[in-house]
């Protein structure tokens, strides 16, 4: 087995996916709450986006990316962990997934053991910080 140090994120997700199967249908529900919340509000979002390295059109490259993969095989990601980690943590995709975890990490409604895992294997920081929680009307994104 590789160290954590060697692993790539293919290899955290296979990992994750394979210490936490039961979990996998509330990450693949909690990562198309979140391709909604960011599609419902990419707008508002695009409007305050500020200097990150990633720019916000690549950001929205990927969370439409992961929102086709989970339409498309979330399903299966339950029975098929190669297929998981394929679709959900290879490449630039992995950042919107990764971001999507950690948040989930931080809510009362994640299983301990999997926020230790979550911010084992991938950090406990967001990528994109203050995204609107709601529709996003009258929401500024500098606010929690």
């Amino acid at each position: 087995m590789k160290t954590i140090e060697q692993m790539f994120n293919v290899d955290k997700g296979k990992l994750l996916a394979s210490l936490f199967p039961q979990e996998i249908p509330n990450i693949t529900l909690l990562i198309e709450q979140e391709t909604l919340r960011f599609l419902n509000n990419e707008e508002l979002i695009k409007s305050q986006w500020t200097g990150t390295l990633v720019t916000a059109n690549l950001w929205f490259d990927l969370v439409r990316n992961v929102e086709k993969a989970v339409k498309k095989y979330g399903n299966r990601f339950p029975k098929n962990h190669n297929l998981f980690r394929d679709q959900l943590f290879d490449g630039y995709d992995a950042l919107f997934t990764i971001n999507c975890l950690i948040e989930y990490s931080l809510t009362k409604d994640c299983n301990h053991r999997l926020k230790l895992a979550i911010h084992l294997l991938f950090g406990s920081e967001k990528f994109i910080a203050n995204v609107p929680k709601n529709t996003g009307q009258g929401h500024n994104l500098t606010e929690g």
